[in-house]
C-alpha cells in the first residue's frame, strides 16, 4: 500500500454501490472520529457513504463532542438492511472480537490494534506502531490531496488526543504529523475540550468505592465496578490507578451486563498489555490492544472472580517477563 493508502482503497470499492464506514462496537473518541473523517472523505470523492456501530455510545465526553460537532450517524439497525452496502470498518476488527458484525459486505479494514491470524478482506490497512487509528485515516486525507475542512480536523485531533493520551502513550512520527498538521486546520480547544471526561458526583464516589475493594498483587493491582456506570469510568479508572507509585499494571473490569468489560494499563515497557490480557482471557473471554493499553469482553457465566481473575493475569505478567527478559535489559535504553 505504501504511501497511497487512499488510492488503495478506491481500487476495492464500487461507486455504483453505497458504503458504510463502520465503527467498533461501543465506540469510543478515536473510532468515531476516524469513522467520520473517512466518511467526509469519501463524499468528497464521490461515493455515498455513512458512518455506522452497533452497540451505543457509552461515553458522556464522547456524546458531547458529536453533538458539538454535529457528528450524525446511520442506526445499525437501518444500515443492516441497506441494499449492496459494502463495508469499511474503522479502529477495530471483525478478526478480534471487537466488532462483531459487519452491516454489509466487509471490504476493507482500516485499525491500529494488533490481530491474531491472518484478515481475510480485499484490503487491510492495520498498522500496530501508530498510536491512533485517527492518525491513519489522515494519510488517507493526505493521499487524496483533499485538505480536511475543521470539523474533520477537530474530531481526528480529539481521536488522536484520546488515544495517545495527549501524546504521552503509544505515539509514532505518523500521530506527530498527524496532529502537528491538524492543529492549524482544526479547532484544538474544542477538541482538548471535548476529550476531557466529564465525570459526575455519584462516578466520583464509585472510583472511591472501587479503590477501597481492590485487590493488589505485587505491583499489580484489580478493581471492580459493579454497579450502572459509563463504561467510559473504566478507562478513567485504569488511567487514574496507574498514577499509584507501587503500580505498573491496572486491570479495571465492569462486572455487569450481558458481557463484562475490561480495560488495562501497563506503565511497564518491557511489558506487552495487549498479549497479556489476550492471554489471561483465553478460555473465558478476548481481549487484545497495545504495549501500555489493552481491553477485553469477558462472558459473565466464565467470570472466575476478581481474586483468581487477578491470578491469572499475574500468572502471565510473570510467562511474558520470563519469556521476553532480554526486553527488560534493554528496557528504556
Amino acid at each position: 500500500m505504501g504511501n497511497t493508502p487512499f488510492r488503495a482503497l478506491a481500487e476495492v470499492l464500487d461507486k455504483t454501490r453505497p458504503v458504510l464506514v463502520q465503527a467498533h462496537d461501543f465506540p469510543d473518541h478515536d473510532a468515531i472520529a476516524s469513522a467520520y473523517a473517512l466518511c467526509e472523505l469519501l463524499l468528497r470523492a464521490g461515493y455515498t457513504a455513512d458512518m455506522t456501530f452497533a452497540g451505543e455510545i457509552q461515553s458522556i465526553s464522547l456524546s458531547i463532542m458529536m453533538d458539538r460537532l454535529s457528528i450524525q450517524h446511520l442506526p445499525f439497525d437501518e444500515a443492516l438492511e441497506l441494499p449492496g452496502a459494502q463495508t469499511i470498518v474503522v479502529d477495530g476488527s471483525p478478526f478480534d472480537g471487537t466488532v462483531r458484525r459487519a452491516a454489509g459486505e466487509l471490504v476493507a479494514v482500516i485499525d491500529h490494534h494488533p490481530v491474531t491470524g491472518t484478515p481475510v478482506c480485499p484490503l487491510v490497512d492495520i498498522r500496530p506502531d501508530t498510536g491512533s487509528c485517527s492518525s491513519i485515516i489522515w494519510t488517507y486525507w493526505l493521499d487524496s490531496g483533499e485538505e480536511a475542512d475543521r470539523t474533520t480536523a477537530t474530531a481526528l485531533i480529539a481521536g488522536i488526543q484520546l488515544d495517545t493520551d495527549f501524546l504521552s502513550r503509544h505515539v509514532s512520527k505518523t500521530d506527530l504529523d498527524a496532529h502537528y498538521e491538524l492543529f492549524f486546520m482544526g479547532n484544538y480547544e474544542l477538541a482538548r475540550e471535548v476529550v476531557r471526561t466529564t465525570l459526575k458526583l455519584d462516578q466520583v464516589r464509585a472510583i472511591g468505592k472501587a479503590f477501597t475493594s481492590s485487590l493488589a498483587l505485587g505491583s499489580t493491582l484489580l478493581v471492580e465496578l459493579k454497579e450502572d456506570y459509563s463504561s467510559e469510568l473504566l478507562s478513567v479508572l485504569a488511567d487514574f490507578l496507574l498514577r499509584l507509585q507501587e503500580i505498573t499494571f491496572v486491570v479495571a473490569v465492569e462486572i455487569r451486563g450481558e458481557e463484562y468489560h475490561l480495560s488495562a494499563r501497563s506503565k511497564d515497557c518491557a511489558l506487552d498489555a495487549g498479549s497479556i490480557i489476550r492471554a489471561a482471557l483465553d478460555g473465558i473471554g478476548t481481549g487484545g490492544g497495545h504495549r501500555h493499553m489493552a481491553g477485553g469482553i469477558i462472558t459473565p457465566a466464565k467470570y472466575p472472580g476478581s481474586k483468581l481473575l487477578l491470578e491469572r493475569i499475574t500468572r502471565e505478567l510473570d510467562t511474558y517477563r520470563s519469556e521476553h527478559e532480554a526486553d527488560s535489559k534493554t528496557c528504556g535504553t
